[in-house]
């Protein structure tokens, strides 16, 4: 896999990106073994509804893990439109890494779900944009993991109290998050041909084409001007493993194959944009990623990472940008009608 700088610098050797559940287990055997994350998280129109943190005190687990529920540790408020799971402030970042007995950004931490591959990107992203580069997700989550045959654990979890604290960052590391009035320069920009940022849509096609509708009640579904359709599930796979089925991402040829056919987005010039840094001092993006709420546009993140392309990611993403249509703001709503699905 391409290792990617976004401006810290480690002094430790890199860590794989992905770790398969067996690369885990040897890891967690050996003298420096990683701290464990569960970010599990759940669309909120699931019928019966699911709670990622119910599940984790419930167990089953990975051992030794802990909760970090991406609701609880992120911006909150006014001052994000009440928005969800949105980039934490530093401080509230390494407080979080603090109680989880995360003090050191040389700490390799693994992130996982239950779902497979759903929202532990998310948390991933998150350590990357904080400067943490030794961050890895789990490929296939808990499930994959006991599909295998690992130990898991139930009953009580364990907060750490330690007497290090983990270095609070200075910023969130440029080039990593586009705030709604980024987006609207960006697609400005695209329309009159001075510069060409693709937009890539997470959300399922009907949700994107405006034809089915979203998961949040009284919201409008569609897409930005410009925006281009790639939705997560087809850059991840379903398993059927033996205690049921989950997701994992797809291999490098496979993900190779998906991005380069895609007949909208030049992949080999992404690649090339990658390679460049910003004045800000992180890597310049060679595209940006959005979905409903900021959680699958990092699943396409975590993609493009694996094959060498930075990606920006649009935190309020559909639920912040169809928010501020409806509150009369400049969001335009791009609805695909029949006659042009047809000329596709």
């Amino acid at each position: 896999m391409v290792a990617l700088s976004s401006g810290s610098k480690a002094r430790l050797p890199p860590v794989p990106l992905l770790l398969s559940p067996s690369a885990l287990s040897k890891l967690l055997s050996g003298p420096s073994p990683p701290k464990l994350l569960d970010a599990s998280w759940h669309m909120p129109n699931l019928s019966p509804p699911r709670s990622g943190t119910q599940e984790y005190l419930s167990g089953p687990r990975l051992p030794g893990a802990l909760r970090w529920d991406v609701d609880q540790v992120a911006t909150r408020g006014p001052s994000v439109r009440g928005l969800p799971h949105m980039m934490p402030d530093p401080p509230t970042f390494a407080r979080a890494c603090t109680r989880r007995g995360i003090c050191s950004q040389e700490d390799h931490v693994v992130c996982y779900d239950s779902t497979g591959l759903f929202s532990s990107p998310r948390l991933a992203f998150t350590f990357v944009a904080m400067g943490h580069e030794r961050v890895s997700v789990l490929d296939g989550g808990l499930p994959a993991w006991r599909d295998e045959g690992h130990e898991v654990e139930e009953g009580e979890d364990r907060l750490t109290t330690l007497q290090r604290v983990y270095p609070t960052p200075s910023a969130v590391t440029p080039g990593f998050i586009r705030s709604y009035e980024e987006v609207r320069r960006t697609i400005a920009d695209s329309a009159t041909g001075r510069t060409q940022l693709p937009i890539l849509d997470a959300r399922p096609r009907g949700r994107y084409d405006g034809t089915a509708p979203e998961p949040r009640a009284g919201m409008k579904s569609g897409h930005m001007p410009g925006g281009l359709s790639l939705p997560f599930n087809e850059v991840v796979e379903a398993v059927k493993g033996e205690k049921g089925q989950f997701t994992k991402l797809k291999d490098q040829v496979a993900l190779y194959r998906t991005l380069h056919g895609e007949p909208l987005l030049d992949f080999e010039s992404l690649r090339h944009d990658s390679s460049s840094s910003s004045s800000g001092g992180g890597p310049t993006p060679a595209v940006m990623t959005t979905c409903g709420s900021g959680m699958t546009a990092a699943v396409l993140w975590l993609a493009l990472r694996t094959l060498g392309v930075h990606a920006a990611v649009y935190d309020e993403s559909w639920m912040g940008w169809a928010g501020r249509e409806a509150d009369g703001e400049d969001a335009p709503i791009i609805v695909t009608r029949k006659q042009d699905k047809q000329a596709m």
